[in-house]
């Protein structure tokens, strides 16, 4: 491979990134190791800008602190960047530790993050993964017993932090880029942990791929032509998943258990992995596929739950819920202002807003304290607009749908320590207004 060839697969990889803004695309950040493939890429980035001049571009050098060499490799990345011509940013960032951390993913994790925060809505990533790279990723997720999803390997084009990660060079051998720097004299970083074979990867790299091709010549590219039939079955996989969510999502987001049960074995896991993976869930286990049967097995009435990660899934009446752990306590109670936007302790927001018709409120009286509770006893008699008498908060929520894990942080709105509305679900009788204005509550959308 040339310089020209390497050029040519960059300039056709960003064309069809920019191809919906070409003059006002956002800025294009290479992740810049300083090693033989970065710093190729680094040299193709800097001669495709000579002739792109409207597009910002900056390379990005991650210190990850593992090595005795990594302040030289940081210099030797400063000199090669101006060079080149192109802005250094040089991020440090700190790593996971413990006896169960695998320091190849938590130095993965942390220079992914860096690179998010870096990026802003539109940006472009470009990453020099090549074709023995997308060899190695399908022979790890081989080795955790992935599915097609895991098998799909590295993408050329996917979305990420609000713009796009490109990898021009997956189609690309190791030693073709090799080749191409050896004949430019290029300097490059050697990194001493690549010799590693304790690593998964490296021992992928050092060891078993090399064994191989020697054995099966091509078997690289063997495997990158599965990693794209096991991608384009994972669209399908997902185009299917789609529609189901469609017709068996509820308003709430929960999955419909009732519906679940008239699904095949293989749709139904399929639409429930797209539902976890559509929420940032980690993917559970087959043997944590297997638990949740006894989510949509259960009785209506039955409340099981299945914990894995940082997520809970809940039974619920007919719905499953996820959830996520939750780390911010309520308070008991808050003061608010009728009269001002509110944003409270639970995450929403309302505007009270004075109107002539419709479910309204009085307004309080002179010199009433003004307050949302939250968690109040579910032995406490309420006795929402329209009812003809009370009836414990419990049964209440009971029968509005509310899950259990949520009535601690519906907001009470209360005068005097007195309810007087359930904000989103009912007013009080004694507090309803009947003529004249009133104070109608009114939910506003929250940010995501």
């Amino acid at each position: 491979m040339s310089l020209n060839d390497a050029l040519a697969r960059l300039d056709a990889a960003l064309a069809e990134a920019l191809r919906p803004h070409l003059d006002t695309g956002g800025h294009i950040w290479l992740a810049y190791s300083g090693g033989v493939d970065s710093e190729l890429m680094a040299l193709c980035l800097a001669r495709w800008a000579k002739h792109h001049p409207s597009h910002g571009i900056s390379l990005i050098h991650v210190h990850h602190g593992l090595s005795a060499y990594a302040d030289q490799w940081a210099a030797h990345c400063r000199a090669q960047a101006q060079q080149h011509a192109l802005p250094l940013e040089v991020l440090h960032v700190s790593l996971k530790q413990g006896p169960r951390v695998s320091v190849e993913a938590s130095a993965r994790e942390a220079r992914y993050r860096a690179f998010a925060e870096r990026m802003k809505a539109g940006d472009l990533l470009l990453t020099a993964h090549h074709l023995d790279d997308q060899a190695e990723s399908f022979l790890l997720a081989l080795k955790r017993g992935s599915g097609p999803l895991g098998l799909s390997g590295m993408a050329p084009i996917q979305p990420f932090a609000g713009g796009l990660q490109i990898r021009p060079w997956l189609g690309i051998r190791r030693r073709e880029i090799e080749a191409a720097a050896a004949t430019l004299s290029l300097s490059h970083i050697e990194d001493d942990s690549n010799r590693d074979p304790r690593f998964d990867r490296n021992f992928l790299r050092l060891d078993v791929l090399p064994m191989l091709n020697e054995r099966w010549p091509g078997f690289s590219q063997a495997v990158a032509r599965s990693a794209i039939l096991c991608a384009e079955q994972q669209q399908l996989c997902d185009e299917l998943a789609e529609q189901d969510l469609h017709r068996y999502r509820r308003e709430d987001g929960a999955l419909s258990a009732s519906a679940l049960l008239v699904l095949s074995d293989a749709r139904r896991n399929n639409l429930v992995r797209y539902w976890l993976r559509e929420q940032g869930a980690r993917l559970p286990s087959q043997v944590q596929m297997g638990a949740m049967k006894a989510l949509w097995l259960a009785r209506e009435d039955a409340q099981p739950q299945l914990d894995w990660g940082t997520h809970t899934l809940r039974r619920f009446q007919d719905g499953i819920y996820l959830l996520a752990q939750q780390t911010a306590t309520m308070p008991n109670e808050e003061n608010i202002n009728l009269e001002a936007p509110l944003t409270l302790a639970n995450g929403e927001r309302w505007n009270f807003e004075l109107a002539e018709e419709g479910p309204r409120l009085l307004g309080p009286g002179c010199g009433q304290r003004v307050t949302v509770r939250y968690g109040l006893p579910g032995t406490l008699r309420l006795k929402p607009a329209g009812r003809s008498g009370s009836r414990p908060l419990k049964k209440l929520w009971q029968e509005y749908g509310v899950p259990p894990w949520q009535r601690g942080r519906v907001a009470m709105l209360c005068y005097d320590g007195e309810v007087v509305a359930a904000l989103g679900h009912w007013i009080e009788s004694h507090a309803l207004c009947q003529t004249g204005q009133g104070w109608q509550p009114v939910a506003q959308k929250t940010e995501q």
